[in-house]
């Protein structure tokens, strides 16, 4: 996805890589974040607490080692 699709704006790149940095992630996982973020570009549009529950799940599981890295 090109583009930012979030209703609020994000933070600054730099500054985000750097804090992301600071709190211990490789450059690898900073760009999977990245790519995880640019996949659900509307969260203001979590239109039900049934969603947010399976996403927090999934969270859960993936902490886990559930769910493969």
């Amino acid at each position: 996805m090109t583009g930012y699709k979030a209703l609020t704006p994000r933070p600054d790149e730099q500054f985000d890589l750097l804090q992301l940095e600071a709190m211990g992630f490789t450059p690898d996982q900073i760009a999977r974040l990245r790519e995880l973020r640019d996949m659900y570009p509307y969260i203001e549009y979590m239109d039900s607490r049934k969603q947010w529950n399976r996403l927090r799940f999934v969270k859960w599981l993936y902490s886990r080692g559930a769910i493969p890295r």
